[in-house]
């Protein structure tokens, strides 16, 4: 029984840091290309306009270009 409970805890918390570090890697990579598309669309006299949650896992990004 022991053996089993110790099983069942590790997998568990294999499984929060597995879930853990997805999050992060993509928040992360989401960032990045946030990042790249605001400095492309200042190159071209725009003005990024962008939308996102906190995590950075979900976001809109539009550029409007000055007049």
């Amino acid at each position: 029984m022991k053996n089993r409970n110790k099983l069942i805890i590790l997998i568990g918390t294999l499984s929060f840091v597995m879930v853990a570090f997805l999050i992060s890697t993509q928040s992360y990579f989401n960032s990045k290309e946030i990042r790249l598309a605001s400095d492309r669309c200042y190159e071209i006299d725009g003005t990024p306009k962008v939308q996102a949650d906190s995590l950075n896992l979900s976001y809109s990004f539009s550029c409007e270009k000055n007049n």
